[in-house]
């Protein structure tokens, strides 16, 4: 049987080739890694050609397939022969092939390859593709990854993670791991133990970030942004912090407009108490229309990241000086 799955390097895809693997161990003597970017047709062929001592059904896995250039044509090209051959011929059905290839699924520069793959569908594979999560979809990742690290974890503390960690299952999962060490590996994930073992989040520099956004400190914002891209910090979590600044703020705005107390503004922006005072300080020097138009300017920035295919970086710096710039600044 040939498998095929399709996506980033990604908790979910990693679980799937091993469940249709059989969860091979390492020392199985039936089962064979392929490094994609080493092995080629000539690999596979002799790893799904061998016979096994034991007469056991042959497992292989070619991790990182080529995905692009005469490399993957010449890969799809015997996958469509080897699926082929299984189908037509019973007895030449010997090997399980389970085939990731990594692929933004996100980005439209790599429809073309994930076309080319879907197309094995024709010669009997079974592709199966791992786009990015929404946020339901990481709220139920993460309940079921807690389950597999054998804890419970309420819905509350699951969305409460996604909304710190952002949907990315990558992230998600090395949490859960930290989670339920620091439960004991038993009972449930509450989403005080979240909060409790994400406070020292706010040292991080995707703060920093936040807060010279917030303050206007354009200079500021654009070196933590440096930094942060220079240490791989994932755009799309730099982003949803932001997101979440400005639904803060705007939460805090709101509060701050009837006349409520710092502690009445932390708790409508689900924020430390000892952070109402510097929110509702920042919410009474912005309006309403100004906090709108820097959603609006987020939201931008999210489409272009999700379907331009432009350079990210660039999209980030050009979120935060828009962000950063007083309305007066803008003006002149």
């Amino acid at each position: 049987m040939l498998s095929i799955f399709l996506g980033g390097r990604d908790p979910r895809l990693r679980n799937a080739v091993e469940a249709v693997l059989g969860h091979p161990a390492p020392d199985d003597l039936a089962y064979t890694y392929l490094d994609g970017a080493r092995a080629g047709p000539d690999e596979l062929n002799a790893a799904c050609g061998a016979v096994s001592m034991f007469g056991e059904r042959r497992k292989v896995f070619l991790d990182g397939a080529a995905s692009s250039g005469p490399p993957a044509r010449k890969l799809i090209r015997w996958l469509a022969a080897f699926s082929d051959a299984q189908r037509n011929d019973p007895s030449a059905d010997t090997a399980d092939l389970a085939v990731a290839v990594y692929l933004d699924l996100g980005d439209r520069r790599t429809a073309a390859r994930v076309k080319a793959f879907n197309a094995l569908i024709q010669h009997g594979a079974r592709v199966q593709q791992f786009g990015p999560l929404r946020d339901a979809e990481a709220v139920r990742f993460v309940r079921a990854e807690a389950r597999r690290a054998g804890v419970t974890m309420s819905e509350d503390a699951a969305a409460r993670l996604v909304e710190l960690m952002t949907a990315d299952a990558g992230l998600l999962a090395s949490e859960i791991e930290k989670l339920a060490a620091y439960v004991g590996f038993n009972g449930e994930i509450t989403e005080r133990d979240v909060n409790a073992a994400c406070a020292t989040i706010g040292e991080h520099a995707r703060w920093d970030y936040v807060n010279a956004l917030a303050d206007r400190r354009g200079s500021d914002a654009l070196a933590v942004l440096h930094d942060m891209l220079a240490l791989r910090t994932p755009h799309e979590m730099i982003l949803a912090d932001v997101t979440r600044s400005l639904r803060q703020l705007a939460a805090a705005r709101q509060v701050v407009v009837e006349g409520g107390s710092y502690q009445e503004v932390a708790r409508a922006a689900g924020a430390p108490p000892g952070r109402g005072r510097y929110l509702a300080q920042q919410a009474r020097r912005l309006s309403d229309r100004l906090i709108a138009r820097m959603y609006s300017e987020v939201v931008r920035t999210d489409g272009a990241l999700k379907s331009t295919g432009g350079d990210k970086d660039a999209l980030l710096e050009i979120l935060t000086a828009r962000l950063a710039t007083r309305p007066a600044d803008a003006r002149a």
